[in-house]
């Protein structure tokens, strides 16, 4: 019988889970309850447990630092998490400090729970079968095999898994294992048989690995980096060894790519633009990481160039993988170039004109010259005045007063600066001067705008 004991500081979480599942049904049996770390350490001084299901956010001893504890004083002790699913960053440095598996306190039910104590039941015997050949067999050094990641829990394809590779199957987490075997060529055959079972089922070929702890480590660390640009909408993968996907040394500083994105670019052609992609892909950002760094980028051009781009370039709330971000791009280039690039001008002219604009929007505090910018940007003062004009709509001079008071606008609706240090940051140095071309363009002085807006902002949040 299995020795459980339940370590969680709601009591009535605690209770609750003790009293409403059949432990003994899968050959457990819940011998204590502790409400936070501390005291669980006190009850395994006196008593003995073979598994202890802790939450992971208690108040005086957390349930990383208990796992830390355990496994120092207690190596023989099963652990699995409790845990909420934003603690996904928790749970990992859990099953890196040992723990075998984790429950969601959302499967603390009836439909959930018999087959989350049957799992853990199982994963159980395998480390008890796994120490015994580790200590029977010593030998058996398979340093190649395949790694299999899941999206969700790989327990429905462990049957199969086993019986096709006729292999060992080391348990990494819930939803990755590693099956040694030195038939690569072989199993590779049979990969499309595999992959059968399900379509949220990844396969990697490992060589050479350095040790399974290590390798354990960097699967934990490194899973949702594979699954993210690894893999395609319909989850082929190529056999690559997994050295290879690991994140890489960063090549470009982010702050490079950014500057890049935001100049737009890569819409002059599909050549440049993959070079972008590579060198983000490249630097292996989270994925959340990777979808504030689009967002950022995308709400800087329309800041830029909120004049010029269509209004339907929006941004899905998510990328699922990395060839979502290379359809999206491949798709915004097109939008773009459909509705900003002149079709009576080069690329290289359309490329010209908008780093012209993104100067004017960049540098509107300084006195700025269509000369100037012309000389900026490669271009002959009369050429350039006429691209301009056909590209953007406006002559250089009418877009640099529009720019200009567009941006006066937003300071006056959205800070309390005075006026006069408004004129100087959009690039009017005469603050009548300013008030004059302010009222000529909007119809109305500054402070009437401001009072205008700020009565509008007041009427929308009551």
């Amino acid at each position: 019988m299995i020795r459980v004991l339940i370590v969680e500081d709601d009591k009535l979480v605690r209770k609750s889970f003790i009293q409403a599942f059949d432990w003994e049904k899968f050959g457990m049996s819940v011998v204590g309850d502790a409400k936070n770390g501390e005291k669980a350490l006190q009850y395994l001084n006196t008593k003995e447990v073979d598994l202890i299901i802790t939450d992971l956010a208690m108040p005086i001893m957390s349930g990383i630092e208990l796992i830390k504890q355990v496994k120092e004083k207690y190596p023989n002790i099963f652990i699995v998490v409790l845990s909420l699913h934003q603690d996904f960053e928790y749970i990992q440095e859990a099953m890196r400090l040992g723990a075998i598996d984790y429950i969601a306190k959302v499967e603390l039910d009836d439909e959930h729970m018999d087959a989350t104590l049957h799992r853990i039941q199982n994963r159980i015997k395998a480390e008890k079968k796994k120490v015994h050949q580790v200590e029977a067999a010593p030998s058996i050094n398979i340093r190649k095999g395949f790694l299999f990641l899941a999206e969700q829990q790989l327990d429905a394809y462990m049957e199969q898994l086993s019986d096709l590779m006729d292999q060992e199957i080391y348990d990494i987490a819930a939803d990755a294992v590693f099956i040694p075997t030195d038939h690569k060529q072989r199993i590779e055959q049979e990969i499309e048989q595999i992959q059968a079972f399900d379509h949220s089922l990844f396969i990697f070929w490992v060589d050479n690995y350095e040790s399974r702890e290590t390798l354990k480590k960097q699967v934990l660390q490194y899973k949702d980096h594979f699954i993210f640009y690894e893999t395609t909408r319909d989850h082929y993968i190529e056999m690559k060894d997994y050295k290879q996907l690991l994140i890489p040394q960063q090549r470009v500083e982010l702050s490079e790519i950014e500057e890049r994105l935001v100049s737009l670019q890569w819409v002059k052609d599909n050549m440049t633009l993959y070079a972008l992609l590579e060198d983000v892909r490249q630097i292996r950002l989270p994925k959340h990481k990777i979808n504030e760094l689009i967002l950022m980028t995308m709400y800087e051009c329309r800041k830029i160039y909120e004049d010029l781009l269509p209004s339907d370039l929006a941004l899905p709330a998510s990328f699922s993988y990395w060839i979502d971000i290379e359809n999206w791009f491949l798709q915004a280039k097109s939008v773009i170039h459909q509705n900003v690039f002149s079709q009576s001008f080069s690329n290289e002219t359309n490329q010209s004109i908008l780093q012209a604009v993104h100067i004017v929007e960049q540098e509107l505090a300084q006195p700025i010259t269509a000369g100037d910018v012309a000389e900026r940007v490669y271009m002959s003062r009369s050429y350039f005045s006429i691209c301009f004009k056909e590209i953007v709509g406006y002559t250089f001079h009418e877009y640099l007063r529009i720019a200009r008071i567009n941006k006066a606008k937003k300071y006056l609706k959205h800070t309390r600066e005075k006026v006069a240090v408004i004129a100087e940051k959009v690039g009017y140095t005469d603050i009548k001067y300013f008030s004059k071309m302010f009222k000529q363009t909007t119809g109305c002085l500054p402070t009437e705008y401001r009072k205008r807006n700020r009565r509008v902002k007041d009427v929308l949040s009551k």
